[in-house]
């Protein structure tokens, strides 16, 4: 499966389940690191894009409210 696939699928998830696969995939990205990178030094950003670009819509389905449209005018 490509990256291109998995974010398809993973943009049929309902929020709560994208939310939950970020969660997951961060968690696995910190096992993986042997060391705290710092940003000037972390090369590949692809699992970070991945990773935002997939939570978008779960973030949107939590933020774009409401209540949270005062916060928009600060």
């Amino acid at each position: 499966m490509t990256l291109q696939e998995l974010m398809q699928e993973a943009q049929r998830l309902s929020w709560q389940e994208q939310f939950h696969l970020a969660a997951r995939l961060l968690q696995w990205a910190e096992a993986k690191m042997p060391e705290p990178l710092d940003q000037s030094t972390y090369q590949d950003s692809s699992l970070v894009t991945a990773a935002a670009k997939v939570s978008e819509p779960a973030f949107a389905a939590v933020w774009d409210n409401p209540e949270d449209a005062a916060y928009d005018d600060l």
